[in-house]
């Protein structure tokens, strides 16, 4: 008498726990700071390779790898398998015409800052990850920061 219910019981089970569980399981976080900060970085990083500025030995170097591992961190964390097509904000060239010095790397400064705070109010550990992140950013801000700051006198 039950053989015939089974199935049946069975299958409405499953169907609503895809309706209860299936849209919060699918639900996907967006973090627009932590986008616009991995877009960011990715243009500063390309800007400062080619840049031609004086700066003190070592400085763009430092500046370069410490962008590199803050992208990388952020980029795991967004599950972005491709940095150099990623598009995380579309912002024209006019955008950092606001800047009097060094737009795109005055644009991820900014950018950083925001997605620091991001990542502080967030309620996922990103798989053990938020501290390295963390860290890394603020090693990309500091070293950003040096670089703009530097006068040649």
């Amino acid at each position: 008498m039950f053989h015939g219910f089974f199935p049946i019981g069975a299958l409405s089970l499953v169907i609503l726990s895809g309706i209860v569980a299936g849209p919060a399981c699918a639900q996907k976080v967006d973090h627009p700071r932590l986008r616009a900060a991995l877009h960011e970085l990715r243009e500063a990083h390309q800007d400062l390779q080619q840049a031609r500025d004086s700066w003190p030995a070592g400085y763009k170097e430092r500046a370069l790898r410490s962008i590199q591992d803050a992208m990388k961190s952020v980029q795991i964390i967004l599950a972005v398998k491709d940095v150099n097509s990623f598009k995380g904000v579309d912002r024209s060239p006019d955008y950092y015409q606001q800047y009097k010095d060094h737009g795109k790397l005055r644009s991820a400064l900014h950018d950083l800052r925001e997605a620091r705070a991001e990542l502080l109010a967030a309620k996922a550990d990103f798989r053990d990850l938020r501290e390295r992140a963390l860290d890394d950013i603020d090693a990309a801000v500091g070293d950003i920061l040096t670089l703009i700051r530097y006068n040649k006198k």
